[in-house]
């Protein structure tokens, strides 16, 4: 009896994650001001998202984190806002096979986001200014290019703190033995 109960609310509570799961794919958040929260964090329409595919400095590098939360507002304010769903990750640029991501983290939705004004995507234009780092776990490389770009030319946090986005970017560029997680 005990195995039949834990079976329905297994059966039960993989159901409710599969809708929650729809529902953020199928979601389209579009906000001419959104808040800020870091480099690669937004509030859009009152939702958290977090920018799939990129990573930016956190609360260990803290001018790092100031600099790159500040472009991104630059951006998003010069741009007229964003517009975030998770059909805007661009695969054509994948590079290889990605991680798929979890559709929340953190109590942030994970959702790509692209510039109102332009439709140039947020998570590569602050990789390629050299802001945030290609996460490839979740990006399948498709920045990495840009990111080396970035570093090469020392651009945005590459030329403040090299060493500190080479750090952040070889954890980020290591691919986990298997995609489960």
């Amino acid at each position: 009896m005990l195995a039949l109960m834990f079976g329905a609310v297994s059966v039960y509570a993989l159901a409710q994650q599969k809708q929650q799961i729809g529902r953020i794919a199928a979601l389209r958040l579009i906000d001419p001001a959104p808040r800020v929260i870091d480099g690669d964090t937004l509030e859009v329409s009152g939702s958290k998202i977090r920018i799939v595919g990129i990573d930016a400095p956190d609360d260990d590098l803290p001018q790092l984190k100031r600099l790159s939360a500040q472009t991104m507002e630059g951006l998003v304010e010069r741009d007229g806002g964003v517009e975030c769903a998770a059909s805007l990750f661009n695969v054509a640029l994948r590079q290889e096979q990605q991680c798929r991501a979890p559709a929340t983290s953190y109590g942030r939705l994970n959702l790509s986001c692209r510039l109102q004004r332009n439709s140039a995507s947020l998570a590569a234009t602050m990789v390629a200014q050299g802001y945030a780092v290609d996460y490839r776990r979740y990006s399948g490389g498709a920045y990495m290019k840009l990111m080396q770009r970035a570093a090469e030319q020392r651009l945005g946090l590459w030329g403040q703190d090299h060493e500190g986005m080479r750090r952040l970017a070889v954890d980020r560029t290591a691919m986990p033995p298997s995609c489960s997680s």
